[in-house]
């Protein structure tokens, strides 16, 4: 199975250009072989692994065994610390989305580096490409909003591809439940913060960088030479 897998394409983009289909793919982790054949029939020749390496190390991708391009250099920020932390009773709704919304506030600062390691990529580089996390919906879900936004695509469009991965909420449930097994059986309503999206997470990621033009611009470094290379290789 391909957790939260799917395809963005058709998206309006600049000067009315959408997004050229079999070329962004997102999603969770692959660690099943048989699963990881199945990206060989999308013609995906990069991957971006945005999880942490002690992710990774626990649960190794099986698209590495492929011999597509894994080219963004593994971090060390741990963004499931304060889910780990949790007991049984996993503590109550509103403090579990407070972690949620804090850490998406901090994400412009403390993914910085990896999203200027993506992007510094997607310049040098050509052909589809798949974005994953763990689950494929929140350190993937602003990476694509990101790389959307530098492709033109309006903040509403932005918003419906992001909330497309309640759509995969049951599987989202049971990753979480096999990555967190100290904590109370995924379907506790406390911890439903966790496991769905939001759109008022994304908000408060992109009204923190106060707009993404802005911070693709001056703190990945993107200049308008930057923005046409990625729309000639993403926009019909």
């Amino acid at each position: 199975m391909l957790l939260n897998f799917r395809e963005v394409a058709g998206l309006p983009g600049h000067e009315g250009r959408r997004i050229r289909p079999g070329m962004i793919f997102r999603g969770g982790a692959v660690t099943d072989p048989t699963a990881a054949l199945l990206m060989c029939d999308r013609r995906i020749a990069t991957v971006y692994d945005l999880r942490n390496r002690h992710e990774e190390a626990r649960r190794p991708s099986a698209l590495r065994g492929l011999g597509l391009r894994h080219p963004v250099r593994q971090h060390e920020i741990d963004l499931a610390a304060p889910i780990r932390m949790l007991r049984d009773g996993a503590g109550n709704a509103m403090d579990n989305r407070a972690t949620m919304l804090r850490i998406y506030r901090e994400l412009p600062h403390l993914f910085q580096p990896t999203f200027q390691a993506v992007f510094a990529d997607l310049l040098a580089s050509d052909g589809p490409i798949y974005i994953h996390c763990a689950v494929g919906k929140d350190r993937t879900g602003v990476m694509v909003a990101l790389l959307l936004s530098a492709l033109g695509v309006g903040r509403e469009a932005i918003e419906g591809d992001y909330l497309r991965s309640n759509d995969a909420y049951g599987d989202i449930a049971a990753s979480f439940q096999l990555r967190h097994p100290q904590v109370a059986a995924a379907d506790n309503p406390a911890l439903r913060p966790f496991i769905h999206v939001e759109t008022d997470y994304l908000d408060v990621f992109l009204n923190s960088i106060q707009t993404p033009d802005s911070y693709l611009r001056r703190q990945i470094g993107l200049d308008e030479a930057a923005l046409a290379t990625l729309r000639q290789r993403f926009l019909d």
